[in-house]
């Protein structure tokens, strides 16, 4: 994988796609242009891509960066790309990094924590707190 080629970094970059094809948890394994993916993204309208063409693909397995491919128009061929592997490595990273001094780690514990305090007798379900309609 490229280094720091994550999904999260990626769509920091570009945004969401515009169409997803797979899944990152898809057994099934395709071919195209060249790759060997099991998710793509699919880019068709972007404004500021780092080759500057407005239609991008990139190709997943599970949580690693295969590899991309580019247009300019839906009537040329696609092209091999390594101008997002460049700006993704001179970019902001945007996502802050975790800081353990502000995020500290909870105390193990065996006690029970409700998320929720319950008004009235506990029932056999079907109940949400606040809802009336079924009593």
């Amino acid at each position: 994988m490229s280094e720091g080629m994550h999904r999260n970094t990626i769509v920091a970059l570009l945004g969401t796609p515009d169409r997803t094809e797979g899944s990152l948890n898809d057994p099934r394994l395709y071919d195209e242009n060249g790759m060997r993916f099991n998710e793509k993204w699919i880019y068709s309208h972007l404004i500021a891509d780092p080759a500057g063409v407005p239609m991008r693909i990139i190709y997943w397995w599970r949580y690693d960066f295969v590899g991309t491919v580019v247009r300019g128009g839906p009537d040329e061929p696609w092209r091999s790309d390594a101008r997002l592997v460049d700006a993704v490595a001179k970019a902001d990273p945007r996502l802050a990094p975790l800081d353990p001094a502000n995020n500290q780690p909870l105390t193990p514990s065996n006690q029970h924590r409700p998320a929720s305090e319950c008004a009235g007798q506990a029932d056999l379900g079907g109940h949400r707190e606040g809802d009336d309609s079924l009593t």
